[in-house]
């Protein structure tokens, strides 16, 4: 891999062991300080899954650094308010739900990297046998005789350079809408279009994590095709769906010694899969009303075995498998929050479409408003082998 550090833990070195513990007690500070608003209780909020508690702390106080003023602020006397209080109740609406959240090392950039940051991924080796990760079975690497000497094996924690990136939408509005709406149906629109270009961003990037999942997805790939071959009726054929799945997971398990834990499928493979008698659906809570959505979704769960996801980001004949997270470092796939949102200063203008031929993204004096929303962050396949697709064919 480029640019690359390794830290082998053998009996513990000390430096990196004091800065591992030092990363967890700041950790803990910062769930300590923001427990008010991950419980949010007290305040009429949902609260926010425990298990979660550790990164959305992370996330709150990298916006806090990059607002002017804390979360607190009641009032909207300058846009210097604006990111608290706009921005922070989105993050804790939108990121929660986030499906990267779920299946992906959370390692937030923090906001001193100055956007270019390190994050850290693990392994165990087999240290006297050329470095083979303990992923591959060995049944007689700690076999000894008496008074022998042992073997040893080693804690390898890999750093990589990972560089944030930006997403960026903008948006304008009349003034007579703005007045108009907030009058007649007491809506904020400057409030709905911010809402509404975060919740775009964090769906594009969830769609962008997805298909680089797939794409570099390393345990492999197995077919199935929904045509009935000879001797078989429509009913027995599409039960045997679920052979793939145990296939797929034994690729994975091949290499990582380890069974997968859930499955993320397009709408054709979600059609049949349904359709299974080995499909658990989960019942369907009722809508609420908020217009910030997500795009991955939970629907049920297969064979007792894998929890199983939807979502029109993936390719309708497609299916990605993988695990579960088993620490911040032992994880395929790294999400790196930078900036997670930032509402950019109201302007007094109009500004002219990305691709105008004259001039693109100028601004234009009208009675209208405009506002930009961006995000920063960086993301990357660490293990490609902890997944595994499945194709459904003619």
């Amino acid at each position: 891999m480029n640019n690359q550090m390794q830290a082998d833990f053998r009996g513990g070195d000390l430096a990196d062991s004091l800065y591992f513990t030092a990363q967890r007690h700041a950790r803990e500070a910062l769930v300590r300080k923001w427990e008010w608003y991950l419980d949010g209780t007290e305040y009429g909020l949902k609260p926010i899954d425990e298990n979660l508690w550790e990164t959305m702390a992370m996330i709150f106080e990298n916006q806090q650094q990059f607002s002017a003023r804390g979360p607190l602020e009641q009032t909207m006397t300058t846009d210097l308010v604006l990111p608290a209080t706009y921005s922070l109740p989105i993050i804790r609406k939108i990121f929660p739900e986030l499906f990267l959240l779920k299946i992906a090392s959370v390692q937030p950039l923090p906001p001193e990297s100055g956007g270019v940051g390190r994050i850290f991924y693990q392994d165990f080796q087999r240290e006297d046998a050329s470095d083979v990760s303990v992923t591959t079975a060995d049944s007689d690497y700690a076999y000894n005789v008496e008074n022998g000497v042992p073997k040893r094996l080693k804690m390898v924690i890999t750093s990589d350079t990972l560089t944030a990136t930006k997403d960026i939408l903008g948006a304008s509005w009349s003034t007579e809408v703005m007045e108009d709406a907030r009058g007649t149906l007491g809506i904020d629109v400057e409030a709905e279009l911010i809402d509404q270009m975060a919740n775009e961003i964090k769906r594009e990037l969830e769609e962008r994590s997805l298909i680089q999942m797939v794409n570099e997805a390393g345990a492999g790939n197995v077919n199935w095709t929904h045509a009935v071959p000879a001797g078989y009726l429509p009913k027995e054929w599409y039960e045997t769906l679920v052979h793939a799945f145990i296939d797929a997971e034994n690729l994975i398990f091949g290499y990582r010694y380890r069974k997968a834990d859930w499955i993320v499928a397009g709408r054709e493979v979600t059609t049949w899969l349904m359709k299974s008698s080995d499909f658990k659906v989960e019942p369907r809570m009722r809508e609420d009303n908020s217009p910030s959505k997500v795009g991955v979704q939970f629907i049920g769960t297969l064979n007792g075995l894998w929890d199983v996801y939807t979502s029109l980001y993936m390719t309708t004949t497609k299916a990605l498998m993988g695990m579960y997270p088993g620490s911040q470092t032992d994880a395929g796939y790294i999400f790196a929050p930078y900036i997670p949102l930032a509402a950019m200063p109201l302007v007094y203008a109009e500004f002219m479409p990305y691709d105008d031929a004259t001039m693109p993204g100028a601004y234009v004096n009208t009675d209208k408003w405009s506002r930009n929303v961006r995000t920063r962050n960086g993301k990357k396949m660490v293990v490609p082998e902890m997944f595994a697709t499945i194709t459904i064919t003619d």
